[in-house]
């Protein structure tokens, strides 16, 4: 990636017009950024119009805006837009943005397209974490003992990731192959719980293995916003150091990076933001994988941008699927990670055909 110059004099015919395009490139990045949130404000407003009551746009202006010179919203029409819809709407998307954030991060750092929450295990183990804690019945923190139960879940297999990588030297190879046997095991301990469970706890636990955003509400919204919060500066902070380790280990520590400590730090940071995630919604596939490389393909490897593009896409993606979730059969909602696998799956096939015709990948 070339860096941006930043005086164009005594820079040549070639040096000035190199210049040009790099600021239209970056141009044409800040459009991009601006029309995936225009795309998502649209996506927002018409969610909050449908459903069984339907609300015209202007009804749902009044009923986020009261006060305003417009007047006021219908009393049901103000509560179903803004304690059911405009909640649920509001966790998918940060929901969406963090496993999508969790996905570009993930691949980066090990250097693979196959890298994700869901294939490196830290959504099961988030998961394993969750149906603990709803199987036993014992959490001294309240609602919040879910979150803290699926990140220690997620932590464990951050932890047994890294020592693994450690024992191997490291390897981006060793560290994928450690979180796709972990997936597989700590999948097979969820099913055993399941197994050895009544009949509500198994129907409580297999929303945690199939990805739902039927318990939305303002305390996810809460929640996950704050993982965000916490993580999202930090891996804007670190988009730099990420650009220097796509060009590999050895040539970002000649640069002057300290790949390791910046690879633990990350990935302790993804567990954390997976498992807030999971908490709410369950393990939904598929997002953390396919956004990253939607997002390389529209806007480039440039971490600065990539890391802003990929959140606003995941949010977006994650929206449009709990949209048909609600609404593609009548009397029916539809778990949304049903949604998402079965999107995403011709979505990531084609990714990887188009990879085997010579695109890159990461």
């Amino acid at each position: 990636m070339t860096p941006a110059p930043t005086q164009e004099r005594d820079c040549g015919p070639q040096g000035a017009a190199t210049i040009r395009a790099y600021r239209l490139r970056n141009r044409n990045r800040w459009l991009l950024l601006l029309l995936l949130g225009l795309a998502l404000c649209a996506t927002l407003i018409l969610g909050l119009t449908l459903g069984p009551f339907p609300t015209p746009p202007l009804e749902v202006v009044q009923a986020l805006l009261p006060g305003l010179p417009w007047g006021e919203a219908d009393p049901r029409s103000a509560h179903i837009v803004r304690n059911i819809r405009l909640p649920r709407l509001a966790t998918a998307g940060l929901a969406g943005a963090g496993l999508a954030l969790a996905g570009v991060i993930l691949q980066t750092l090990l250097r693979n397209p196959m890298a994700s929450p869901f294939t490196l295990g830290f959504s099961s183990g988030a998961s394993l974490g969750a149906a603990l804690v709803i199987i036993t019945g014992f959490s001294a923190f309240g609602l919040a003992g879910i979150v803290i139960h699926a990140f220690l879940g997620a932590l464990l297999v951050s932890l047994i990731i890294l020592a693994m990588g450690h024992w191997k030297g490291a390897t981006p190879t060793a560290l994928i192959l450690t979180g796709v046997a972990l997936m597989y095991f700590f999948n097979a301990a969820t099913t055993l719980l399941i197994y050895f469970s009544d009949v509500y706890a198994t129907r409580e636990v297999l929303f945690w293995t199939v990805g739902s955003l039927s318990r939305a509400g303002w305390d996810s919204t809460l929640y996950i916003a704050l993982a965000l919060m916490l993580t999202l500066p930090a891996f804007l902070y670190w988009a730099p150091g990420l650009n220097r380790l796509l060009l590999g280990d050895a040539s970002a520590r000649s640069l002057g990076l300290a790949v390791g400590r910046l690879r633990v730090g990350l990935i302790l940071l993804v567990a954390l933001l997976v498992a807030t995630v999971v908490s709410f919604t369950g393990g939904i596939g598929f997002l953390g994988l396919v956004a990253p490389h939607l997002a390389r393909m529209l806007i480039g490897t440039d971490h600065r941008f990539l890391i802003p593009a990929t959140a606003l896409l995941g949010a977006l993606l994650l929206m449009l699927a709990d949209l048909v979730s609600l609404h593609a059969f009548p009397d029916t909602i539809l778990p949304v990670g049903v949604v998402t696998a079965f999107l995403g799956s011709p979505l990531f096939i084609y990714l990887i055909l188009r990879r085997r015709e010579g695109a890159p990948a990461i």
